[in-house]
């Protein structure tokens, strides 16, 4: 009886043993068969960059504006004159050319009665100066020989004793003298002449239209210098001083232009960082308005690399890939263009990575397409 309790208990204990070799053969099988996850290798367009030294350049972009403009106002009353010239936009005139003749006739009739007011008050004096001022006379005689109707009226002579001084003003010379200098400089009016050498650019007046006085009747403009508006960031305004000279190009026509620093504003733009610089540019095919281009150099950076604003992040680093690996680097900006920028801090033969991240991708391995 006991014997066989025994024969079963080697039995059962066997079994036991048979069934977990079977199961730990099972497992081992399991495991392996599952079969080893990889890693996700993604692909990045690269630059492969080379520092060298660069030759950095200040672009400059402003608008061609006219360095003098004129409003042509009237300060008198009449009627508009034929002058021989159309006064229309796009007419040329030279400095001094009359612009616009305002019909004087009732006025110089005036003023030359004026004159022969005067003109006969010197007269009536003379026999006194000879008797009473002798040391006097001769100067008052030979004014009096320059004294014309037609002509413009001479300086009156200087008069150093008073009581020679009464005399003349008791008689009326000083009133008619300064009336008559007074109503010359009013005659000057009658006539609006260029300032400069220039073009007409807008008019609103017509020969025989009513001029009225402090009406503007147009514009003139100097055509043979212009002024162009610029605006620089703080770091570049460096490289610019007072009296510089630039070149100028044009983006749509062929053709240089030469021009030079005339200012450099003093205030800095608080938004934006600029700084307003402005430029007298001259030469001929100049218009208003036109768009004009330069470039200014400005210094040698060495070990540069000059790239797109976009593959830089905002704490200045770029993506790279290095033994398959994307890593981040330090770069030091050295020099701001409109779309691109030269740093350093690169090596010869790295990869910049120049597809947009929107994430970081830091320690992924990668590979350039």
């Amino acid at each position: 009886m006991k014997m066989q309790r025994i024969i079963m208990k080697l039995m059962i204990v066997t079994l036991l043993g048979a069934l977990i070799s079977c199961s730990s053969n099972e497992e081992s099988k399991e495991a392996v068969q599952i079969p080893k996850v990889q890693q996700r290798v993604r692909s990045f367009n690269t630059l492969e960059v080379d520092p060298k030294p660069v030759n950095n350049s200040i672009n400059i972009t402003g608008r061609v504006v006219p360095l003098q403009k004129f409003d042509v106002i009237a300060q008198v009353q009449g009627f508009a004159k034929s002058t021989g010239k159309s006064f229309k936009a796009g007419v040329d005139y030279v400095a001094g050319q009359t612009l616009i003749h305002i019909e004087d006739d009732e006025f110089r009739n005036n003023l030359s009665a004026q004159k022969s007011q005067f003109l006969s008050s010197l007269v009536r004096i003379m026999s006194d100066l000879k008797v009473d001022y002798p040391n006097d006379f001769p100067v008052w005689k030979e004014y009096l020989t320059k004294v014309s109707i037609e002509q413009p009226l001479p300086t009156i002579p200087k008069v150093s004793e008073d009581q020679l001084k009464y005399y003349l003003a008791a008689n009326n010379i000083y009133n008619l003298y300064y009336s008559i200098r007074s109503a010359e400089k009013t005659l000057e009016k009658y006539r609006i002449r260029a300032p400069f050498d220039g073009s007409v650019v807008q008019s609103s007046i017509d020969i025989g239209s009513l001029v009225n006085p402090n009406v503007k009747l147009g514009e003139f403009i100097r055509t043979d210098e212009y002024e162009i508006r610029a605006t620089l960031s703080f770091s570049e305004i460096e490289s610019i001083r007072e009296g510089q000279q630039i070149t100028f190009y044009s983006p749509d026509i062929k053709g240089q232009w030469v021009g030079h620093v005339a200012r450099i504003g003093s205030r800095i733009d608080p938004a934006s960082q600029a700084v307003p610089i402005y430029l007298t540019v001259e030469g001929s095919g100049l218009k208003e308005g036109m768009y004009l281009e330069a470039a200014i150099s400005s210094e040698i950076f060495e070990n540069a690399v000059e790239l797109s604003k976009d593959f830089i992040t905002r704490n200045n680093q770029v993506y790279l890939i290095k033994d398959s690996i994307v890593q981040l680097r330090k770069v030091n900006l050295l020099a701001f263009n409109s779309n691109t920028v030269l740093v350093d801090g690169l090596k010869r033969g790295d990869k910049v990575i120049v597809d947009p991240i929107n994430s970081p991708i830091q320690g992924i391995v990668a590979v350039s397409k």
